[in-house]
């Protein structure tokens, strides 16, 4: 058995619940494992680096977790990856896919309509663009000069992915040895040109942090259980709170009786987790130990950034 393993489950090491990048891949690796593990319940243990996700009933191999994680990962269908590279785009593409998804769902299978959920909703279009509103997780550019955006990244982001850089996101000391497309969930991509010691656009990996795809992939999945809906007729994505006119926060629980996925579920969109002040005695009975947010920040028009978390 190795240092990761534990007699009744995995410690998914790698997976720091203080970094919302490590977070979201976390939540992500849930809902992946739990399609093949029927009996799944996972807690957060805090270790040496803080907050590490405890997985049980997904048996204790770390290989063998790392490669069946893979395997589904890459199974999986894009269908909803491929309505259109950028992202928002026309609402009446997205209704129709949102349209077809639900057709094909049922009790056992509804991942393109959760994923559809997660990235935004159909209701209160934007007037001018006649485009959908979309997730607060949607930090890359809309359509970059090609016209892709989160859609292609993600798609491009799984088809480089291997089950050794896989596995080390999971269960490694994360090095940032990956080349692809951040979608901004970590805060140490918070690279802004003032605060850069070479010119960006001329930078090559050995120059600064590159990314982890593993997590990134991981994070993707997790849209599913943070759904976008409208209140009023604005567009609110599940975890994100707004101070004041400007501020806006992602904010996420930390609990350690290992629970089943959708009593996980539900604590993500928990009202006490962003009310002020946070209630820590109530929450406490709900078996939520720490409360972390991470604010939202837009560079420019086009991208914005976590800052690094800090414990409410």
């Amino acid at each position: 058995m190795s240092t990761g393993e534990m007699e009744t489950g995995l410690l998914l090491r790698g997976l720091g619940g203080s970094n919302p990048l490590g977070f979201l891949a976390a939540i992500g690796a849930a809902v992946v494992a739990a399609e093949s593990c029927a009996g799944l319940r996972f807690g957060w243990r805090q270790t040496g680096r803080g907050w590490s996700p405890l997985f049980l009933g997904c048996g204790c191999d770390e290989r063998e977790f790392s490669e069946r994680i893979l395997d589904m990962l890459q199974r999986a269908p894009v269908t909803v990856f491929d309505v259109d590279n950028k992202m928002p785009y026309d609402v009446g593409k997205f209704s129709e896919a949102l349209k077809e998804a639900q057709d094909s769902s049922s009790i056992d299978g509804r991942r393109d309509t959760d994923l559809l959920a997660g990235m935004g909703t159909e209701l209160y279009p934007d007037t001018r663009s006649g485009q959908f509103q979309d997730s607060k997780f949607r930090m890359v550019r809309s359509g970059d000069a090609a016209g892709q955006g989160l859609p292609y990244y993600a798609k491009a982001n799984l088809e480089a992915l291997t089950l050794d850089r896989l596995h080390l996101s999971i269960f490694g000391a994360w090095d940032y040895r990956d080349e692809g497309y951040s979608l901004r969930w970590d805060p140490i991509g918070d690279q802004r040109y003032a605060l850069r010691w070479r010119d960006p656009s001329k930078s090559k990996l050995a120059d600064g942090p590159g990314m982890m795809l593993g997590a990134d992939c991981l994070a993707v999945e997790a849209l599913r259980w943070f759904p976008t809906m409208p209140v009023g007729r604005q567009a609110v994505t599940t975890g994100f709170q707004r101070a004041g006119r400007r501020e806006i926060y992602f904010v996420w629980p930390i609990w350690t009786p290992e629970l089943e996925p959708e009593t996980v579920r539900s604590l993500l969109a928990l009202p006490d987790l962003t009310r002020e002040p946070i209630d820590y005695e109530s929450l406490g009975m709900r078996g939520i130990a720490e409360v972390f947010r991470s604010q939202r920040i837009q560079q420019n028009q086009y991208y914005s950034n976590f800052l690094p978390a800090q414990p409410v």
